[in-house]
């Protein structure tokens, strides 16, 4: 049900601040979604609007540009670098402060779980990724993962308590940079055997095996671990 909530909230968010704005629209969404009516603020009953802090998002694009190989304002952030660790853990970090339930796979596909009433339910996902080719800007990828983000945060600060949970997921390597594979933590979460039989003997330029080249960067696998259906949750965070 409404697969592009996250979005759409944070663009009902953004809009929220100008004037005419028909807030309880955005609010009839969320508590059809919820199952249940949204909190109230303690002001005579009405309830919190819908408001992104702009200014931290926009700090925590900036942030994780810092992260890159190339000078400001280019950013160059390839798949398990030193640089991609760091925005990995940046990533994290940030789920963590939402109070997300955060994992990964054996790739490095990171999950973030707000975790809803009716956890049973499939989980409602939305997200993107942080890996960068050379000299690319800024925006690129990260507005999908950190814009999600603060759209949970947008929720979470209204009141609002999901039925289903609602998950933000950084993919590995959307860019095909390093290994000349794009979208590659997509492709193997949607079971792609052509890939996993392609990753065993995928290099680099410099000679590095892709298996090689996840260990370096924390993510210990076996190259029979990628027959495992990638989906499958190795380490929790």
């Amino acid at each position: 049900m409404l697969p592009f909530l996250l979005s759409l909230l944070l663009l009902t968010g953004a809009a929220a601040g100008v004037q005419g704005h028909d807030d309880a629209a955005a609010r009839r969404t969320m508590e059809e979604f919820a199952g249940f009516p949204a909190s109230d603020d303690g002001e005579g009953g009405r309830a919190s609007p819908l408001r992104v802090d702009s200014e931290s998002l926009q700090r925590q694009i900036d942030e994780l540009a810092s992260f890159s190989d190339s000078p400001a304002p280019s950013v160059t952030r390839v798949l398990y670098s030193d640089k991609d660790v760091q925005a990995r853990r940046y990533i994290k970090g940030i789920m963590k402060q939402l109070g997300l339930s955060v994992r990964e796979d054996a790739v490095g596909n990171i999950f973030g779980r707000w975790v809803g009433s009716e956890a049973e339910l499939g989980a409602v996902a939305t997200g993107s990724h942080v890996d960068a080719i050379p000299f690319s800007g800024k925006y690129d990828g990260v507005v999908g993962v950190l814009g999600a983000l603060e759209a949970i945060s947008v929720l979470q600060r209204s009141g609002f308590q999901p039925k289903r949970s609602l998950e933000v997921i950084m993919f590995t390597s959307e860019e095909p940079t390093r290994f000349g594979i794009s979208c590659l933590g997509s492709r193997l979460m949607a079971g792609s055997e052509e890939l996993v039989r392609s990753l065993k003997r995928t290099v680099d330029n410099h000679n590095v095996s892709f298996v090689d080249a996840a260990d370096s960067a924390g993510y210990k696998i076996h190259p029979d671990d990628l027959h495992n259906g990638m989906g499958v949750m190795l380490e929790q965070c």
